[in-house]
């Protein structure tokens, strides 16, 4: 069962990640467009599960290793943001949400069988 606190605090955590993989993007992570899909934060807010969408990247996996590679100082940045709000900064799992990629494979596979029917 998910609260309100918990609710608020993954919005919060959230916009707080979109503002820093905005700001770091150009310098480290290869101009990539990092979008935070969704944060789903457990109950003792402990852990913070980060859903990713990674765009204008032709190697998506080597942009989403380096976002893995840099999770201590990504979650410290956070810290910082997130000070008067939070004792403690939940630990962050990434995740490549890849609903996207999906939904672009499906409406190429509709396109074609619909050119193909005229």
């Amino acid at each position: 069962m998910r609260g309100k606190r918990t609710d608020k605090i993954a919005r919060q955590i959230q916009r707080d990640l979109s503002e820093i993989f905005n700001l770091l993007s150009s310098r480290y992570f290869e101009n990539a467009f990092i979008t935070v899909m969704e944060v789903r934060v457990s109950a003792d807010l402990g852990v913070a599960k980060v859903y990713l969408g990674i765009m204008n990247s032709t190697k998506k996996n080597e942009t989403f290793g380096l976002i893995e590679f840099y999770n201590p100082q990504i979650r410290k940045m956070l810290g910082e943001k997130m000070r008067n709000q939070l004792r403690k900064i939940p630990v962050l799992q990434f995740f490549l949400d890849t609903t996207l990629d999906q939904a672009e494979h499906i409406e190429k596979l509709l396109n074609k069988i619909k050119n193909e029917s005229q």
